[in-house]
């Protein structure tokens, strides 16, 4: 298959704890639209994945305001929205991201995709989570569309269908090579991804008063570092847990 790396975010309107949070608007500009304006310095395609459920036909205006392609699938069914988006884009590696993570460093898309260079590609799954050294929130998965499409046929529950990559971060198969793609330090504990009201105040004062919409990750883990009470707003939220 012809590599043609590309960026896929998965996002809608329906979010269980808060509700309307990627068209949230800090100084002026909606979560997602300060996402993308990060990733676009990353130079590479990127295609917004949605459902079709009404409710997310704003936020399908708004992406394709900015020129951005916008796939629309099944609300439930991630991982097959995720297929055919990736089908449908000729997308080869993917990265997988989420529109809750406004400040994801385009910067460790590099990273990610030389890891994935070298330790062969199609068989390789490489994911910052797994090292939990960056902050939670700056998270990126990459993997071939030849693994996506083998997750989706041997997909048999629900967890697999709504969060994608259960097939690939638990090698079910017993021949994927697990590659985490490593930070500096250890700063799992920084949640900087939006999913509470607490959230978005941290991403409000980091943006406002700090703008860093416009720094990488190690300049927004230095911020939090010297500053206990940014650390503190949001620290008692409890992430919820793949079901």
């Amino acid at each position: 298959m012809v590599e043609n790396p590309t960026i896929i975010i998965q996002a809608r309107m329906n979010s269980e704890r808060l509700p309307g949070k990627v068209l949230m608007t800090i100084g002026g500009k909606p979560l997602i639209g300060i996402l993308l304006g990060r990733l676009l310095k990353a130079n590479l395609p990127i295609v917004v994945a949605t459902s079709v459920n009404r409710e997310n036909d704003v936020l399908a205006d708004y992406v394709t305001s900015l020129n951005i392609p916008c796939f629309r699938g099944s609300e439930e069914h991630v991982l097959e929205r995720y297929v055919k988006a990736a089908i449908q884009y000729n997308a080869n590696p993917i990265f997988r991201l989420t529109g809750d993570n406004p400040l994801m460093d385009p910067n460790l898309l590099d990273a990610a995709l030389d890891l994935y260079h070298y330790s062969g590609g199609e068989r390789a799954y490489v994911a910052s989570g797994i090292s939990r050294s960056f902050p939670l929130g700056i998270s990126c998965e990459l993997f071939s569309q030849q693994l996506l499409q083998e997750a989706y046929l041997n997909a048999s529950t629900p967890a697999e269908n709504e969060h994608v990559t259960p097939y690939m971060h638990q090698n079910k198969p017993g021949n994927i090579r697990i590659i985490p793609l490593t930070g500096p330090c250890n700063r799992y504990h920084y949640r900087l991804t939006v999913d509470t009201p607490e959230d978005f105040e941290l991403h409000r004062i980091l943006i406002e008063q700090y703008h860093a919409d416009t720094l990488n990750v190690g300049e927004i883990i230095r911020i939090m570092d010297n500053h206990p009470e940014l650390q503190k707003i949001n620290s008692a939220i409890i992430q919820k847990p793949i079901s």
